[in-house]
């Protein structure tokens, strides 16, 4: 399924940074590689979305790239929310079920800095 930055998506295979897999999730697309030249496959880049609103850096400052995300209109999510802005994780387009909404431009602006901050500060 095509994806674009900024979809949020429900997957139903993915790849954490380590090589490991992990099964049926909602992520924010924030990057897509397309290297033709070299016949590397499309891949998506994404921050996963959870619902465990204790984890939100609002909440538990233990998780300062944890960024709330509240539902609305335009990005349908069925209830409050994080995106965890301090892990890109891979994802086969092939692999995306559905396109359940979208972010804003400031949203995707904030959680790409805090990824920049949680780079700095690993």
């Amino acid at each position: 399924m095509k994806c674009d930055i900024g979809d949020i998506v429900f997957v139903n295979s993915y790849t954490y940074p380590d090589g490991s897999k992990g099964n049926y999730h909602i992520f924010v697309i924030m990057d897509i590689s397309n290297d033709e030249i070299t016949a590397i496959p499309i891949e998506c880049l994404g921050f996963i979305v959870s619902s465990q609103i204790d984890k939100n850096n609002n909440v538990n400052p233990k998780y300062p790239y944890n960024e709330p995300i509240n539902p609305n209109n335009e990005n349908r999510l069925p209830k409050k929310s994080h995106v965890k802005c301090d892990e890109l994780f891979s994802i086969n387009p092939d692999n995306v079920f559905f396109v359940l909404g979208k972010i804003t431009d400031t949203e995707y602006s904030k959680y790409i800095d805090l990824y920049k901050e949680s780079l700095e500060n690993k």
